[in-house]
C-alpha cells in the first residue's frame, strides 16, 4: 500500500504556493480549457508516452542562464479560424496557443524524461527524409507546419494540408505533438497559474465567464469574493479556485 501511494504522489502535478504576482493575466475572450469528448479521452490512452505526469507550473521568468530557452519544436494547425500551436523549449518549457471561439494561452514544465520522448519522436532527421514535394500543399484557410530545431540553430521544416495523407515519418512526428496539445488544452491544474494561488483580500480575478470577482474574505479552507461586474457574492474552496478562475485582473 505504500509503495502504491508513493506512486501516485509522484504522478500528481507539482504546484508551487505563490501570490497574485505570479498569476497570469487574464486575456480577453480567454477560457480555462477545452473538455474533450470520453471517447476522444479514452483514445489519447492508447500511446505510450507521458503525458503532464510530473509536470510543473511555468511561472514568472523562464530565462536558462540570462538567456531564452533555446527552441526544439514547433508545430502549427490552421483550419479556418481556428489556429492551434504547439512550441516546445530547452528545459522542457511547452508553450500552447489556440485562437477561435476563445483564446487559451498556457505555459507548463515538462520533466526531462517527458521531453526526451517527445524530442525522440519529432527529430530533425525524420522530418528531413520526408519529401516536400510528396506532401498535399495548404489551403489559405487549411494550413499545417512543422519545424524541428537542431544543436547549431538551423531547423529543418514542412508545411503540409492537415486533412489530407501524411507520409508515415510525417505522421509519427506529429501525433505525440497532437496529444500533448490536447493534453495541455483540457487541464485546468499544472498549466493554469490560478493553482497553488494563496488568495488575498483585495486581489481580483478573472472567472471563466470573464465577470471580475475581488477577493473581500479569506478564511481557512473558503474564499468570499464579490464580483465587480454583477451583484453577487460567492464562496469558493481555496483548492478549487482554478476551476474557476482564468487569472488575475490587469491593472485599469
Amino acid at each position: 500500500m505504500r509503495r502504491t501511494l508513493l506512486i501516485l504522489a509522484l504522478a500528481l502535478p507539482a504546484l508551487a504556493q505563490h501570490d497574485i504576482s505570479k498569476v497570469d493575466p487574464a486575456p480577453p475572450d480567454s477560457a480555462i480549457a477545452t473538455p474533450l469528448p470520453e471517447s476522444q479521452r479514452r483514445m489519447l490512452r492508447k500511446y505510450d508516452l507521458p503525458d503532464l505526469a510530473g509536470a510543473q507550473q511555468a511561472l514568472g521568468s523562464q530565462l536558462i542562464d540570462g538567456r531564452l530557452p533555446r527552441p526544439l519544436i514547433d508545430f502549427l494547425i490552421r483550419e479556418g479560424d481556428v489556429q492551434q500551436r504547439v512550441s516546445m523549449f530547452e528545459g522542457g518549457l511547452v508553450v500552447i496557443n489556440m485562437t477561435g471561439a476563445s483564446t487559451i494561452f498556457k505555459r507548463v514544465i515538462i520533466p526531462p524524461d517527458a521531453l526526451l520522448a517527445y524530442t525522440k519522436a519529432t527529430t530533425a532527421a525524420a522530418l528531413r527524409s520526408v519529401d516536400p514535394y510528396s506532401l498535399a500543399a495548404p489551403e489559405q484557410s487549411r494550413r499545417s507546419q512543422l519545424r524541428v530545431y537542431e544543436e547549431n540553430g538551423t531547423y529543418v521544416e514542412r508545411v503540409f494540408h492537415p486533412g489530407r495523407v501524411l507520409p508515415k515519418p510525417l505522421g509519427d512526428a506529429i501525433t505525440p505533438l497532437r496529444d500533448l496539445l490536447r493534453a495541455i488544452s483540457e487541464d485546468r491544474e499544472v498549466t493554469s497559474s490560478i493553482a497553488g494561488y494563496l488568495p488575498q483580500e483585495g486581489d481580483e480575478l478573472v472567472s471563466d465567464d470573464h465577470n471580475v470577482y475581488k477577493v473581500t474574505r479569506v478564511f481557512d479552507l473558503v474564499v468570499e469574493l464579490r464580483c465587480l461586474t454583477a451583484p453577487t457574492t460567492i464562496f469558493v474552496a481555496k483548492k478549487d479556485l482554478h476551476q474557476y478562475f482564468i487569472g488575475k485582473q490587469t491593472p485599469r
